[in-house]
């Protein structure tokens, strides 16, 4: 897959508030940005074909009755903890 350069312009306290997230991540600027920039994309992406095969089945399951499902009362629970 090819890159493409662009040119953006942000307000400078965008800058300064993507400039101290980058730092916490121990990126550079421009490494966060290309980063989030990414990220987004790939969420708005079809899901997989191996993701969509393991939902069909585990609606299947479900419609079957098949579908094994734990409360979140008793996952809590495991771990001490409340709703």
């Amino acid at each position: 897959m090819g890159k493409t350069k662009k040119l953006i312009e942000l307000d400078n306290k965008a800058i300064e508030i993507l400039e101290k997230q980058a730092k916490l991540q121990k990126r550079s600027l421009k490494n966060y940005l290309e980063f989030m920039i990414e990220d987004t994309a790939l969420n708005f992406s079809e899901p997989s074909e191996e993701y969509k095969a393991m939902m069909d089945d585990m609606l299947e399951r479900q419609k079957n009755g098949t579908l094994k499902t734990t409360p979140i009362s008793e996952v809590l629970a495991q771990y001490g903890r409340k709703l």
